[in-house]
């Protein structure tokens, strides 16, 4: 009993001391029985209370596409691969041969259209056209062409001696000869042209043992002289002059034919060396045996 008693007297002396240290203004701080906790940890600053954009996550990585396992080989025969078409270009239609008439045979075909071919091996021009002489090894035939019908061949150009040549037309007979007469340009082919040639002769060198030849002179137009059926055109080649002696019929063909009545122009002509009156002369006999090599300005 004594000894509870002297506890309750000396938690009430402590209890005094405690209040009376509180009271008193003493500069000393009272002792707190019970630990002081320490303050809150700092807290992060908020951020501004600008807005922020939300960030777009990224988007997911693209699977990048793997290269197929190769095909485990196989003991098998493998199937041929298909043969490659060939390009769309089409093909041009195969013509089918045009059966040809042999020249020696033609005299039974009088009045009927045949397809004849052979080489030049002649020409002549009259009043209204042009004769070729073919020939195909078997014989010879005259390929009449009107003028018409030789304005009308796009082959004209190649047609001359030498040139292979393929004509579908009618057989004639004219006064015991036959004829081939082709009604259209169209009938005439020239499967292989020839130019206009001859050799090439100095005019001062060109006589009398030269009548009935085909030559060939080259040279300036020195003068020219019209007539209505004909014109005669000196060509000089610093050896002398000639006289060229053409058919209108012949001229009105002529590419570039005004350069013929121009002195100065630069010509070439092929053609027969022909006598009249005394006068040798060179006719040509195809508007392509005169080419105007240079207009004289």
């Amino acid at each position: 009993t004594m000894k509870k008693m002297s506890r309750v007297v000396l938690s009430i002396g402590m209890v005094v001391l405690l209040a009376m240290a509180g009271c008193g203004g003493g500069e000393e701080a009272a002792v707190v029985a019970e630990p002081v906790g320490l303050p809150p940890s700092r807290t992060p600053a908020s951020p501004t209370t600008q807005p922020t954009a939300a960030l777009t996550p990224p988007p997911a990585p693209t699977a990048v596409p793997t290269r197929p396992p190769s095909p485990t080989p196989t003991t098998e025969a493998l199937s041929p691969l298909p043969t490659p078409l060939p390009s769309a270009t089409p093909l041009p239609p195969t013509e089918t041969p045009v059966p040809l008439t042999p020249i020696g045979q033609l005299g039974a075909w009088v009045g009927q259209e045949v397809t004849v071919a052979g080489r030049v091996v002649g020409t002549a021009s009259f009043s209204a056209g042009f004769k070729f002489t073919l020939d195909d090894g078997s014989g010879q035939v005259t390929l009449l062409m009107w003028h018409t019908v030789y304005d009308d061949c796009w082959d004209a150009a190649g047609l001359n001696l030498g040139a292979q040549v393929q004509v579908t037309a009618p057989v004639e007979s004219y006064e015991g000869a036959l004829q081939i007469v082709p009604t259209w340009g169209g009938g005439v082919t020239v499967l292989q042209p020839a130019a206009a040639w001859a050799e090439l002769r100095a005019v001062n060198t060109l006589g009398d043992a030269d009548e009935g030849q085909r030559v060939m002179i080259e040279g300036q137009v020195v003068r020219t002289s019209g007539f209505q059926s004909a014109v005669e055109v000196y060509v000089g080649d610093g050896t002398g002059d000639f006289k060229v002696f053409i058919w209108r019929t012949v001229l009105d063909r002529i590419l570039q034919n005004t350069a013929l009545g121009t002195p100065g122009s630069h010509v070439r002509v092929v053609g027969t060396v022909t006598r009249y009156r005394d006068a040798l002369e060179l006719v040509p006999t195809l508007p392509y045996d005169v080419v105007v090599v240079q207009m004289a300005e």
